[in-house]
């Protein structure tokens, strides 16, 4: 049996603080308001609150699984190490020292599933691999009992931690608005609250 690799703790590497602050916006409105959509819409599905008109291609179970397997892909992204990307809590910590343990609680729930979700991505979402081995494997593995349950724990917590964040931001970020006027991006519906 292979010994369990040590979860991640605090940011990945230093940023400035304007780094820092286009990388929380990037977050917010690439990352944290797509997930929450295709949350909303996997939920909406399990709960048969969205049907499909009676000459839809596929069935509801089809876009179901579609959907969550969207939403797995983006959520893996949080904690892509690739030097390309952006570790979703890099900039947090800057911005927010303040919620430094809400931040770390959240980050370790996301490291505890963080291979288990990058193989979901690398095998199933994003990369599919011409192996149906190892996309059944990595669909598996998701499934486990133990993964399961510290995957939905990782997702509440993430969600929790960037609601009370984005409720925090102008107060945490008071240069937030004018980024957003500089970025152009002060018009999209992710910052309608923050923009004022």
């Amino acid at each position: 049996m292979q010994k369990p690799k040590a979860l991640w703790m605090g940011a990945r590497k230093s940023l400035s603080r304007a780094e820092a602050i286009e990388q929380y916006v990037i977050l917010r409105l690439l990352r944290t308001e797509d997930i929450n959509r295709l949350d909303f819409l996997v939920n909406a599905l399990y709960d048969q609150r969205i049907t499909l008109p009676s000459d839809s291609p596929f069935t509801a179970q089809d876009l179901k699984d579609t959907v969550r397997t969207s939403f797995l892909g983006w959520f893996a992204t949080l904690t892509d190490r690739d030097g390309r990307a952006i570790y979703a809590f890099d900039c947090l910590f800057k911005l927010f020292p303040k919620r430094k343990a809400q931040i770390i609680k959240a980050q370790l729930s996301l490291e505890a599933v963080h291979e288990k979700l990058q193989q979901f991505r690398n095998n199933v979402a994003f990369h599919a691999r011409a192996k149906v081995a190892a996309q059944i494997a990595a669909r598996m593995n998701l499934r486990d009992e133990d993964t399961y349950l510290d995957l939905v724990s990782a997702i509440h917590d993430f969600q929790d931690l960037m609601k009370t964040l984005r409720a925090d931001a102008l107060t945490e970020i008071p240069e937030l608005p004018q980024a957003l006027e500089h970025l152009r991006v002060n018009l999209h519906p992710a910052f309608s609250s923050s923009s004022k």
